[in-house]
């Protein structure tokens, strides 16, 4: 999978900060989750969207109107590693 995530005429992209798989749509804003892997079928890590959205929603935060009041450890995969999640 991380080769795929490298290859830059493949489409599949991770997103640390929630730990989401995806494939990316053309216009370059869309994504589609994937909770498999497309080459051997394993299951991939459950994604923590909704976890890191309800954390950024306790800091009284809009996670899209207050990207810049975001901390930085909710900006990485640091929150989640450190959380054991």
């Amino acid at each position: 999978m991380a080769d795929a995530i490298a290859d830059p005429d493949l489409f599949i992209s991770y997103h640390p900060k929630t730990r989401r798989w995806g494939i990316d749509y053309r216009d370059g804003v869309s994504i589609s989750r994937i909770e498999y892997c497309p080459w051997c079928g394993a299951k991939l890590p459950k994604g923590l969207w909704d976890e890191w959205y309800a954390r950024v929603e306790q800091l009284g935060l809009d996670p899209f109107e207050d990207r810049d009041r975001i901390p930085e450890e909710l900006k990485t995969d640091r929150w989640w590693k450190e959380a054991e999640l």
